[in-house]
């Protein structure tokens, strides 16, 4: 179900009653749709936490097998992945009061949320970059590819993500 629909359902009778004044309508779907998409990243960010804290005992996991050499390597994946947690954490979500003289645009709001959708896409890659490097430190070969993978895929969804406010400007 949209999460827009959802939200509908679950007004009381006068939320309900009060969203269907002219004005007031397209205004309280609006947020609606603002709230949805912060939800949508919140929930992006803690499955970003996840995959941190997987690469986070894989450094110890490596540590106790006698791999310092890749101690650096994978600490600064695990700072690009807190980078982009962050990142999707603060994002704008297209915020204006109902008074304020900018508006956000109905249609800017669904493509900044098609657009954070977009990034859970991400996450099948990331996952299986993640076992490899597992599987990796467990073999002790094929740590550097694995590790290049990652940082390769955190690039990209980096990058993308900085584009997220040109969705907007194209809608």
């Amino acid at each position: 179900m949209d999460p827009i629909e959802k939200a509908k359902s679950q007004m009381g009778g006068v939320e309900s009653l009060i969203s269907k004044l002219p004005g007031v309508k397209g205004y309280r779907e609006k947020e609606m749709r603002r709230d949805a998409d912060k939800q949508m990243r919140d929930a992006l960010a803690l499955q970003l936490a996840d995959r941190r804290t997987k690469i986070t005992a894989m450094q110890n996991d490596l540590l106790a097998a006698g791999g310092l050499l890749w101690m650096d390597d994978l600490e600064r994946l695990v700072g690009r992945l807190q980078l982009l947690i962050d990142r999707v954490k603060t994002a704008a979500y297209g915020y204006a009061g109902f008074f304020d003289i900018q508006r956000v645009k109905e249609d800017e709001l669904y493509e900044l949320a098609k657009f954070d959708q977009a990034l859970f896409e991400d996450l099948p890659r990331l996952d299986t970059a993640i076992d490899s490097l597992g599987k990796a430190i467990e073999t002790n070969d094929g740590i550097k590819d694995a590790v290049t993978a990652i940082g390769n895929i955190l690039a990209r969804m980096n990058e993308s993500f900085g584009h997220r406010m040109d969705a907007i400007k194209e809608a």
